[in-house]
């Protein structure tokens, strides 16, 4: 049995911190979905400008020929700031305050990078099945579409074995049905995530 005169202490101490981070307007960002790059890619691909700046320059930031935006992964600080401050001024309704303006910029330099690695056959199968056709909806639909949690767990990384303890032991997964083949292309992907992810 638990000694509850040690334990009601620790409680109310923890209580007492979480109130004082509270009270102070401090935020404890716990997960990835947190980070100024996934703040930054959040509003790239939706929200600034309320469509998002790859509604012209791609998902990646490699621009499109068509409607004469450039490739801006990895642009410098300078050149960002110029474009939403008026260089640009198709970009005049872009109304971003800094901290989302820095955010954007960490997308940009990490999307620079992240092209580096190669996404291989088994992991580019792997895609398929994480963001379509696993149970029918895809793995994406509750771990996010980077693997880093919605409504599910961080799986960036997990392997063969992890993943298929969860689809034989998880209630919630009961529906997708995976062959092992499918399986180690799944894992193949998460390697890949997890990669962008420490890049």
């Amino acid at each position: 049995m638990p000694n509850f005169d040690r334990l009601f202490p620790s409680i109310a101490k923890m209580m007492a911190a979480a109130l004082l981070l509270a009270s102070s307007g401090t935020v404890m960002a716990a997960d990835h979905q947190d980070t100024p790059i996934e703040k930054g890619r959040q509003l790239f691909t939706e929200s600034a400008g309320e469509t998002g700046c790859a509604v012209c320059h791609g998902e990646t930031a490699v621009g499109n020929p068509d409607t004469g935006a450039p490739f801006i992964q990895g642009i410098s600080r300078a050149r960002l700031n110029a474009a939403l401050t008026g260089a640009v001024p198709a970009m005049e309704y872009f109304k971003l305050n800094r901290g989302d303006t820095d955010a954007i910029f960490e997308f940009l330099q990490y999307m620079s990078h992240a092209e580096d690695l190669v996404l291989n056959e088994d992991a580019a199968a792997g895609k398929e099945i994480f963001d379509k056709t696993a149970g029918g909806v895809g793995c994406q639909a509750c771990h996010g579409a980077d693997g880093s949690g919605d409504s599910a767990p961080d799986i960036r990384g997990r392997d063969a074995r992890a993943i298929l303890d969860q689809l034989r032991r998880n209630e919630n997964m009961e529906f997708i049905k995976l062959n092992r083949k499918q399986v180690d292309q799944v894992a193949a992907y998460l390697d890949y995530l997890h990669a962008l992810e420490t890049h």
